[in-house]
């Protein structure tokens, strides 16, 4: 079966993918002194500048032409007819608005980004200004390539990019910081954005008169009433409830997903403050390590009831989504935003299925807590050495946040996603910047047009976001089904992670920075013995004692030194 994809969540999922961009100028504005860095250190310079000292959308005139490059996911978005990524809304807007026209030094999809982008540093050629990774970052700046955009921040950077670049939200300038400097700003999302939930059948629950299950017992006795009478009248020898899929994992993919592991309070891909006051790994740590234990043990006690496939070490994703689809798995720990894909493939093949997100279910007798960053910094945008404009990339991310974001400027349908076609044309503009804190601020407002009645109040990207939600609730029309397990104040994804969030439940990762030289170079291959060392465990090839053998590989090829490495620098920071 070939598995359609879908357009995915509105705005800041988006933000995960990277892009690059460039601007060269011809002139400089005139203005008054620009403010010094402060002596407090770099989280203040900004924050004693509360606001832009120059005009935030100075024009250039006559226009100024910068250099840009494009990476993205080709079918995400299109051009309307006569349009094209070099002639578009953003062009014409930015030329407009701003006297900004910018050209391509080159365009690829996403999947050869980093590609395009060290062959583009052994050219030498640049441009101007650049959306990047961290370890991107790292490069340009330990090569001297990056243009100091401190002056160019606190002078340009309007109102609305400054609440979203200081307090709870500071990493994302912190992360380009050096030496008391600023050489870019970042882009992200806030930890909801990133969070997994566990996501039940629920037509499935209806039908066999289930409930959520908040237990590891009774988590355990929901999957063997699926199995043994599943609803749509596959016998138990064809009904694998838990959906698991072993192959093509990511670099931080663990079988099961996070939200499995979060049960017994193991957390992938965090750094905590255990007990003791160190920093230790969220699976594999002094602490941690026994919790992961007895996550992989229970794992494969499932699979010996036949509650995950036995081919689940092989099985793609696409495969896992196929068994979704007919039914075979109806349990799957996935992120918050699954409800924009892969399970709107199950509402496609029958559009009464539903699907529940829920919190993951309690394993021992610690309360089960959600793990991850405060801030995540998809990209950090920043102008390469020589370019003479560094306050154009500030004024080009203003207008951004602008005509995407500010509830009080936006105009979200027309620039960032369509509500008719859901085209999401925001991703023809090389830098993308986001509000971080934009999905969780569209939960809030959209639970109090909801307790109140009136969404009128609501901005235009909120209201499309509740009007869509409101399509299926009222009409079952499952194109709203996504926005409905998203947005809504009950049974949805974000309210979900909200409930941990404001009742402080939440492990946050204490390990901020790009990953050191030695991390780059090992993690993969103790994750390659993780995962199959888990893979054998799970299906019963292998004894639980290999997880205890796993354990001292961990600590002699990675964990030791990286353990040292980051209480150093947690120490230090």
């Amino acid at each position: 079966m070939k598995i359609r994809k879908r357009n995915s969540a509105p705005l800041i999922l988006f933000a995960l993918f990277l892009g690059l961009a460039l601007s060269a100028c011809s002139g400089k504005e005139d203005g008054g002194p620009t403010p010094a860095a402060s002596s407090t250190g770099p989280a203040r310079i900004l924050v004693e500048v509360p606001h832009p000292t120059k005009d935030p959308y100075g024009k250039y005139d006559p226009p100024i032409t910068v250099k840009v490059v494009h990476t993205a996911n080709d079918q995400a978005f299109w051009f309307p007819q006569g349009d094209s990524i070099d002639s578009n809304i953003y062009t014409r807007r930015y030329e407009k608005d701003l006297g900004i026209k910018y050209e391509f030094l080159w365009t690829s999809p996403g999947s050869q980004a980093a590609e395009k982008f060290n062959l583009m540093l052994s050219s030498g050629e640049l441009p101007d200004f650049l959306l990047v990774n961290k370890y991107e970052f790292e490069q340009l700046y330990s090569a001297g390539l990056l243009q100091d955009m401190t002056d160019a921040i606190i002078d340009y950077a309007n109102d609305y990019l400054r609440e979203h670049l200081t307090g709870e939200y500071q990493e994302l300038l912190d992360c380009a910081a050096r030496d008391g400097r600023y050489y870019g700003f970042g882009a992200g999302n806030a930890f909801i954005d990133t969070a997994s939930v566990a996501w039940l059948r629920k037509d499935y629950m209806d039908a066999l008169g289930l409930s959520e299950p908040k237990t590891i017992d009774e988590f355990d006795a929901f999957m063997g009433a699926i199995k043994n009478n599943n609803p749509t009248g596959l016998s138990p020898a064809n009904t694998f409830p838990l959906a698991v899929r072993g192959s093509d994992q990511g670099a931080q993919d663990y079988i099961m997903n996070y939200a499995y592991y979060w049960m017994f309070n193991s957390y992938p891909a965090v750094w905590y403050k255990n007990s003791r006051g160190e920093i230790e790994h969220g699976m594999f740590g002094a602490e941690s390590r026994s919790r992961t234990r007895a996550a992989l043990a229970k794992a494969h006690e499932f699979y010996r009831k036949g509650y995950i496939s036995p081919s689940f070490s092989t099985d793609t994703f696409d495969l896992m989504v196929e068994n979704l689809v007919q039914g075979k798995a109806t349990v799957s720990f996935g992120s918050v935003w699954d409800s924009w894909w892969p399970l709107p493939v199950t509402l496609d093949n029958n559009p009464n299925a539903d699907w529940l997100p829920a919190a993951p279910p309690q394993a021992g007798s610690d309360p089960v807590r959600m793990a991850g960053n405060r801030v995540n910094v998809t990209g950090i945008l920043v102008a390469t050495r020589g370019s003479k404009y560094p306050e154009a990339l500030v004024k080009m991310s203003n207008l951004f946040l602008d005509l995407n974001d500010d509830p009080a400027k936006m105009e979200f349908n027309t620039y960032n996603t369509d509500p008719v076609d859901s085209n999401q044309i925001f991703m023809a503009y090389p830098l993308v910047i986001h509000n971080p804190a934009f999905n969780i601020d569209a939960l809030h407002d959209i639970t109090e047009a909801q307790n109140s009645g009136d969404p009128s109040k609501l901005c235009e990207a909120f209201r499309s976001f509740y009007d869509t939600a409101m399509t299926y609730e009222k009409n079952k029309d499952i194109s709203g089904w996504p926005s409905y397990r998203s947005y809504l104040k009950d049974g949805s994804s974000l309210a979900v992670t909200d409930k941990f969030i404001q009742s402080n439940m939440v492990v946050y990762n204490e390990y901020v920075r790009e990953p050191t030289q030695f991390m780059v170079e090992n993690e993969p291959t103790v994750k390659k013995l993780f995962d199959a060392m888990a893979a054998g465990v799970i299906s019963g090839a292998l004894d639980i004692s290999e997880f205890d053998k796993f354990i001292s590989q961990w600590d002699s090829i990675y964990g030791n030194t990286t353990t040292k490495e980051v209480n150093d620098w947690y120490k230090n920071k």
